[in-house]
């Protein structure tokens, strides 16, 4: 798969993403869908908002770096997507859950950046 071909099948599958999560917010209730309506929720929403940092880190990665290859800059925008994506959709559900508290936070952080870690470290030896 080329680099352009990359870029916009990512582009449009977020935009498909949004998409569904703007339906899914206003065609759900959420009162009487029970479970299934909040993990659309979460599940279209982490979709999405991992699309769009995706693109976004690819697109500011694009712009700093002039010589790196641009593959290599979208496998390591799209696990930074993948990772601040989980972050915050984690934190939304901790806070929607009443759990959201700055000790939980911390730990999530830092499971993030254990695995960010594991990466570096893995790629390196």
């Amino acid at each position: 798969m080329s680099f352009r071909s990359y870029l916009i099948i990512m582009s449009l599958t977020t935009v498909a993403a949004w998409t569904a999560w703007v339906v899914v917010l206003h065609g759900v209730d959420p009162t009487r869908s029970g479970v299934i309506g909040f993990v659309l929720f979460y599940l279209t929403f982490i979709m999405a908002v991992f699309g769009s940092l995706s693109i976004l880190g690819l697109l500011i990665r694009l712009w700093r770096s002039k010589t790196d290859l641009p593959s290599r800059l979208a496998i390591r925008s799209f696990r930074h997507g993948i990772l601040l994506s989980i972050l915050l959709t984690s934190s939304l559900i901790l806070f929607s859950q009443t759990w959201f508290r700055w000790w939980t936070m911390l730990l999530v952080v830092f499971i993030v950046t254990l695995v960010e870690m594991a990466f570096l470290s893995s790629r390196h030896s």
